[in-house]
């Protein structure tokens, strides 16, 4: 199923992000982050988004051809947690066309999982009873929802989000987003 519309918000209240997501015609799904999900999901993006960038040379370029401004001073900023030129607004969708069968509510995400692939990466949300959710995002859209929950999270001032994707790319950084081949126990 495609994705066709990606509107996330902040509730202040709870102090949680709300991940709204249209597929096709007249499904959709609707996820509650917490700040670890949305933490998460911002270093695999961030790792994703330093796998597919440009050489250093050809970044010089893009860099300048970037530095053009985007909009002008006159026009208003864009709505909280709406990024893009597209200026439509989010469709609404029946309820019974949750994917997750249980009506327009939202549910909580316990746990996220990120598996790197060739293309883009896939996130798997685990919310309990139900099964888990799989989120596969290619390259451009993971840069949008890189840059919706960026945006967000600095407006909610979540956790200083200028040090999101500085974390090295050594091979422990990377080994941390990959799936765990053993077991730890506490004691």
């Amino acid at each position: 199923m495609e994705i066709s519309q990606i509107q996330l918000n902040y509730i202040d209240v709870e102090d949680r992000m709300v991940l709204r997501i249209n597929m096709g015609v007249e499904q959709h799904l609707t996820l509650v982050l917490t700040r670890r999900i949305v933490r998460f999901m911002l270093d695999s993006l961030s790792v994703l988004l330093q796998r597919i960038s440009p050489p250093a040379t050809h970044a010089a370029k893009a860099g300048a051809a970037a530095a053009a401004p985007i909009a002008s001073a006159n026009e208003a900023p864009a709505a909280l947690g709406q990024i893009g030129k597209d200026t439509a607004p989010f469709e609404e969708r029946a309820p019974e066309g949750n994917v997750l069968n249980v009506g327009r509510a939202a549910v909580l995400v316990n746990n996220a999982a990120c598996q790197q692939t060739d293309t883009g990466l896939t996130f798997t949300f685990l919310i309990e009873p139900l099964q888990p959710v799989n989120l596969n995002l290619s390259a451009h859209l993971g840069l949008g929802v890189c840059q919706l929950l960026t945006e967000l999270s600095s407006r909610a001032q979540w956790f200083d989000v200028t040090a999101i994707g500085q974390r090295e790319t050594s091979k422990e950084a990377l080994m941390e987003l990959m799936p765990n081949q053993g077991s730890v126990t506490y004691h």
